[in-house]
């Protein structure tokens, strides 16, 4: 059997190794075009979860190589993706707090107001997490650790909050709008 089918039908030790031959390489791909540790391991992380996973559909026809390569450059976009819609999402909510400031101090203390209580109202976890993202800069995967969760597990919880964010912040928005 070779490789493909040998993940194909479950063999640990074939997974490891192609894990083994495979993992640097697609961790310097992915560094290179990220820039970033934590984003590179990440991703290759996923690829790998990904390839176990979904193991049963890999195709004989290809070698191992070129859907690992197949896998990661999806997991790349996905993760690319996220990112930039959360820096949108923040980007929004530190513009319109930026342009509701600049025409009306009452009004800003109001919005800051609403992002406190908005802060304040979220689940305990989801809050210990959002701030220790955006309060104290930590990474998803110093999050993940500090904490002894999933990475996954972080990108859900800051996705949460930033959706309780923007939902705290788009009602005084659009009221200063009709001012």
């Amino acid at each position: 059997m070779n490789i493909v089918e040998e993940i194909r039908a479950g063999n640990k030790a074939v997974f490891e190794r192609t894990y083994h031959e495979y993992h640097q390489r697609l961790y310097f791909f992915v560094l290179k075009r990220t820039s970033s540790v934590d984003m590179a391991e990440e991703v290759i992380q996923q690829t790998f979860i990904k390839l176990w996973e979904t193991r049963q559909n890999l195709s004989s026809d290809f070698p191992i190589a070129i859907q690992l390569a197949r896998i990661t450059r999806t997991m790349l976009i996905d993760v690319l993706r996220r990112k930039a819609v959360e820096r949108r999402a923040l980007n929004y909510i530190g513009t319109q707090i930026a342009v509701v400031s600049s025409d009306d101090p009452i009004l800003e203390k109001e919005l800051n107001q609403k992002v406190k209580t908005a802060i304040d109202s979220l689940p305990p976890v989801c809050k210990t997490i959002f701030m220790l993202n955006r309060e104290d800069g930590l990474s998803y995967k110093q999050i993940a650790r500090q904490l002894s969760i999933s990475p996954k597990t972080v990108e859900n919880q800051i996705s949460k909050a930033l959706k309780i964010m923007r939902e705290a912040v788009s009602l005084c928005i659009i009221l200063s709008s009709l001012k």
